[in-house]
């Protein structure tokens, strides 16, 4: 199928195709002069990807430099919360709160699950055999007022 950049634009019509593939291209009065599929306008399946690129560098930059920035920032607030963590156990502190945020220590514990991959192979029933325990490690939680 055949886009049209000028349509996909501003088309009176309301369809973003090219009038060559047009089925009401006989009849539309907005139908382009140019129906050839080599017009400047023209965005196949093979130029899609590339024109879509070139048009949203911009766009496409700054959610690559956002991600990478959002990344850094996640790997720095684990950096801090392990060591907010170790200072709230070192000195007992189970809570406290400033004007923006409360902060709340978990304290390590155990979780017992299913694991599903032996569940599926066997019946339903005996879901109770195929439990497991884990060890959850100690977290801070963070809730912003």
């Amino acid at each position: 199928m055949i886009k049209c950049k000028q349509a996909m634009e501003n088309s009176a019509c309301g369809k973003d195709c090219c009038c060559l593939e047009c089925e009401e291209k006989e009849t539309c009065k907005d139908v382009c002069s140019d129906l050839s599929p080599d017009c400047g306008d023209a965005v196949t399946e093979e130029t899609a990807l590339a024109t879509m690129k070139q048009e949203a560098a911009a766009v496409i930059k700054v959610i690559a430099d956002l991600t990478l920035q959002k990344k850094q920032i996640e790997d720095q607030e684990k950096s801090m919360r392990e060591k907010l963590r170790e200072a709230m156990e070192k000195y007992g502190v189970k809570s406290f709160e400033t004007p923006e945020i409360k902060f709340t220590y978990v304290a390590p514990t155990t979780r017992t699950t299913i694991d599903s991959t032996k569940l599926k192979k066997d019946l339903p029933d005996v879901a109770a055999k195929y439990s497991k325990t884990s060890k959850v490690s100690a977290s801070v939680k963070i809730t912003v007022k």
